[in-house]
């Protein structure tokens, strides 16, 4: 064996190793590379299922939120409704005893006094009816439509005390001043009535 044999020997042993390294270097690198994949995947899949976990929680919760918003709402309707028709009904009342007055003050106005037992008796339906329908105003109807009734029914009770004098234009100034009141607080109309007659 001469040095040219050795140094192929040696050559070649190297190169076999250098190659075999190449080979674990590679085979590493592709293990290494399947590893991380596989943790990866691993990760997203934990990821996915907390994802998916906290989209069905909240879900859930906003859910419950919305039933409950719901619910708050169906209640708040019907006490909504419920509230407009108590005043409707009240204001209906309150029209039925100004009209029922108005009447009976047309009746003395324009024919002459009235025997003094109806007109006691015609005094005391008023005044009744006035402080029932009073008592109802105050549970449901705002400042503006209390001040209205107010002034009405003062300018009635000055008439029938005969403190004032009967004019039609006055309690019609009144009754539409009440009447505005009322229609604006149930949502009529924005629009006040007026009075475009003659008389």
């Amino acid at each position: 064996m001469n040095w040219s044999d050795v140094g192929k020997i040696v050559t070649a042993t190297i190169a076999s190793v250098g190659g075999g390294g190449i080979i674990v270097t590679f085979a590493s690198s592709q293990l290494g590379k399947l590893w991380a994949d596989r943790f990866m995947e691993k990760e997203r899949a934990g990821h996915a299922l907390e994802l998916e976990k906290l989209r069905a929680e909240l879900r859930r919760s906003s859910d419950e939120e919305l039933q409950k918003i719901h619910s708050g709402l169906e209640i708040f309707k019907h006490k909504h409704l419920r509230g407009h028709d108590d005043k409707l009904q009240i204001y209906r009342l309150v029209v039925d005893v100004v009209t029922e007055i108005l009447g009976d003050l047309d009746l003395l106005f324009t024919f002459g006094e009235l025997p003094q037992v109806d007109r006691n008796e015609r005094w005391d339906r008023f005044n009744r009816g006035r402080m029932r329908a009073y008592g109802y105003l105050v549970m449901l109807a705002p400042q503006t439509v209390m001040d209205a009734c107010d002034n009405l029914f003062d300018y009635l009770i000055q008439v029938l005390n005969t403190q004032e004098s009967y004019k039609w234009s006055e309690v019609r100034k009144h009754a539409l001043t009440l009447l505005n009141a009322m229609r604006l607080d149930v949502g009529i109309d924005s629009a006040a009535i007026q009075y475009n007659g003659i008389l």
